[in-house]
């Protein structure tokens, strides 16, 4: 679960790291009401989004310090890679003399945490670490942070053990809240002091239960489509093609998905109705997923407590009182199939046994 840059920095100053000053605002009145707040003349105001490159996208402004409102006016509402903005943080214009990389992450292939760090920070980081790897130093961390080890290998830089003493912070913050990610960039070095200028950090899922104060704040990941979905129980995630998918079972949408793919097709969802999907749900479920206005729908159930004639009955009924008018390929195997086939035919809606099939056959009506 991402956190918005505000989040991350409250958090970091929560273990003693320095941050850039600022204050959030959610309309342009509250910036109006707390811009006296920040000193300096000049500042930056920053859409709150859950995604990167804000910078490029026009999502960061320097402004004068009076301009910040109406900046806030002309930023809330707009989008940036499909997430609106509804927050900015305005900070105070920092006077930046360097910038520095630092993230500590979880590598599941080493089995450790690594500290990644760059003498060159900034909105360049991903170009660096693809066109000059040698620039990126890392350093694998087991179970305890060495401040000693870490400060001998950052030992080229001016500020090797400031850093480290951020490191070790950063270290901290990561066990305690089980994050997954805890990135700083840039470090910038500000009137001769390093401080937190941007930051972003990742919380594990899996460990919701034990920092409830973030479990909240996972909703706001979710499309509407997907909390419709956690409404009715429904396992549903947005995908980026145009063919919709419903199963039944993670394992086997999985494998849907897979060879839609491999027969050039690009799936617009992951959605699985569960083991003992009823009538209602396999509504619920073509409804959520005409929402993307997908080309087609390939529909894979493997009958287990799952009943085919119920998934029948419900996309039956379903296409009869909304005329879906996209076409619609359908696999029932298992628990009451030839009942379920038997009512899809009677509703002008075939049925193929073969998934090879079916793939080949949903990609072509939807090319």
């Amino acid at each position: 679960m991402k956190l918005k840059e505000f989040e991350g920095k409250q958090l970091l100053a929560s273990f003693e790291v320095s941050t850039s000053k600022g204050l959030v605002a959610n309309t342009a009145e509250e910036a109006q009401a707390k811009i006296t707040q920040i000193e300096c003349a000049e500042v930056a105001v920053k859409a709150q989004v859950l995604a990167g490159g804000r910078g490029k996208a026009g999502g960061i402004k320097l402004v004068k310090k009076s301009e910040a409102p109406e900046t806030t006016r002309q930023m809330l509402g707009r989008e940036i890679k499909g997430k609106k903005i509804e927050q900015v943080l305005i900070e105070e214009k920092l006077e930046i003399e360097k910038e520095y990389y630092l993230s500590l992450t979880v590598n599941r292939s080493e089995k450790n945490v690594t500290l990644l760090f760059s003498e060159e920070g900034g909105v360049e980081i991903e170009e660096l670490a693809k066109n000059s790897p040698e620039k990126i130093k890392k350093i694998g961390i087991e179970r305890e942070f060495n401040a000693r080890e870490v400060e001998r290998k950052l030992s080229t830089s001016k500020h090797a053990r400031e850093i480290t003493e951020i490191a070790g912070k950063m270290f901290k913050l990561m066990k305690a809240k089980d994050a997954e990610l805890v990135e700083i960039n840039p470090l910038a070095i500000s009137r001769g002091k390093l401080v937190a200028a941007d930051a972003k950090i990742i919380i594990d899922d899996n460990a919701l239960y034990r920092q409830p104060e973030f479990a909240p704040l996972k909703q706001r990941e979710l499309s509407e489509s997907e909390k419709k979905a956690k409404q009715s129980d429904l396992n549903y995630v947005e995908l980026d093609g145009d063919i919709a998918i419903i199963g039944n079972g993670a394992g086997l949408v999985m494998a849907t998905l897979d060879i839609v793919q491999h027969f050039g097709g690009k799936p617009a969802n992951f959605l699985d109705v569960g083991g003992g999907a009823n009538f209602e749900q396999v509504q619920k479920a073509v409804e959520i997923v005409l929402e993307k206005n997908p080309k087609g729908i390939w529909i894979n159930v493997f009958g287990g407590i799952t009943r085919c004639d119920d998934v029948a009955r419900g996309l039956a009924n379903y296409k009869k009182e909304k005329q879906i008018k996209v076409p619609i390929v359908v696999r029932l195997i298992g628990t009451n199939e030839a009942e379920g086939k038997k009512i899809l035919e009677e509703n002008g809606i075939s049925t193929q046994d073969s998934m090879e099939e079916c793939a080949k056959k949903i990609v072509e009506l939807t090319r």
